[in-house]
């Protein structure tokens, strides 16, 4: 990427676990400029907005007002918002973002990773509101967003032939403190047939779906069907966790994958086994990061472990999360208007990320 004469100009829109590893990211980054915060809460609006993340100062006033972001002279937005469990509304504040101008990097709805995967409608809104700010729009994360699609797609030049394609996630979700996203997305803490979106085989397919089709298009490959599974493993005690309460005789674990069917065979899937503690689920796979199995000529396994040092394996999966993101915003400034997936990107590198620290040791 050719050197600019001046950073690019992004706003941090949210700073819950994501955000804020984002805006320190941002903040220190030598080719982007912050410019603008929004956040949610009345804690943090009208403050600097690196004081409540435990930045210090960082000469940036937060603000909850859309408007004032949408006013603001930014190159692009990394929309960091916890947008799974209202899709739809994530979706209006990109397409307002976008047709303002704006680009958008956005964490916040998995099926945009992909945003084929969500339908034709909500394909072409994000499209047709990219044309009109002649600007881009670009999904991310880390899984989905790196692990189900980035690496299964890296490994596949080494392939003769691919049979078949397995990603697994293996988390320790007790230190993570969204309640609403473990209790009330995932179903943890609830009893095994509470009906939450990650039993409904439709809603967890749009999270899933997009990995599985991009992949796909990757390859070349048609899918003729897809298919959900779900195993839940309940707590046989009463324990607590960083989100809340784990009863007895509710869910502590749970196994759930989603699958692309091609000639009859499960020919991509993508497996979440997540668990609230260390003793839960025993029998299954255990693991802390993903696993990316190909069978075919030849067959690999790989295997991606996060937190080696000890650190909290979500807050390093969060930061994660929020770099893959951070590391593209100049890409994704410099594509093309319209939808950009990793299938339109060069490779997303960690560009200013390998630097001197000084001794160690």
């Amino acid at each position: 990427m050719q050197a600019r004469s001046r950073p690019f100009r992004v706003i941090q829109w949210a700073t819950g676990s994501v955000g804020r590893h984002a805006l320190a990211a941002i903040a220190a980054h030598p080719e982007l400029e912050l410019v603008g915060v929004r956040v949610y809460s009345a804690e943090k609006a009208g403050r600097d907005a690196g004081e409540p993340c435990g930045l210090g100062k960082l000469g940036v006033v937060a603000t909850a007002s859309t408007e004032d972001v949408l006013a603001l002279d930014a190159d692009c937005v990394l929309y960091a918002a916890q947008g799974e469990l209202d899709p739809m509304r994530a979706l209006d504040d990109i397409c307002r973002l976008l047709e303002a101008g704006k680009n958008v990097v956005s964490t916040a709805v998995t099926g945009l990773i992909y945003p084929k995967s969500m339908g034709r409608r909500v394909a072409d809104r994000i499209e047709s509101a990219c044309q009109k700010g002649g600007v881009s729009f670009h999904g991310t994360g880390i899984e989905p967003g790196w692990a189900a699609e980035v690496l299964p797609l890296t490994m596949s030049g080494l392939f003769r032939r691919i049979d078949s394609i397995l990603v697994q996630e293996l988390m320790d979700y007790s230190t993570y403190p969204s309640s609403e996203m473990l209790m009330g997305m995932m179903g943890f803490g609830r009893p095994p047939d509470a009906p939450v979106p990650m039993a409904d085989p439709r809603a967890a397919g749009a999270t899933f779906r997009a990995p599985i089709l991009l992949v796909a298009d990757g390859l070349g490959a048609t899918l003729d069907d897809f298919t959900y599974t779900r195993e839940v493993f309940v707590a046989d005690r009463t324990f607590s966790i960083a989100a809340g309460e784990i009863r007895e005789g509710t869910v502590s674990a749970q196994r759930f994958g989603y699958s692309g069917i091609s000639a009859g065979r499960r020919a991509i899937t993508v497996e979440h086994i997540t668990r609230v503690g260390a003793d839960q689920a025993p029998d299954w796979p255990r693991g802390r990061g993903w696993r990316v199995r190909i069978d075919g000529e030849p067959s690999m396994l790989l295997e991606a472990t996060i937190a080696v040092n000890g650190e909290d394996e979500n807050d390093q999966g969060c930061l994660g999360t929020a770099m893959h993101a951070v590391h593209a915003i100049p890409h994704v400034c410099a594509a093309a208007p319209g939808i950009r997936t990793f299938l339109d990107l060069p490779m997303i590198t960690g560009r200013g990320a390998l630097r001197a620290r000084g001794p160690v040791g």
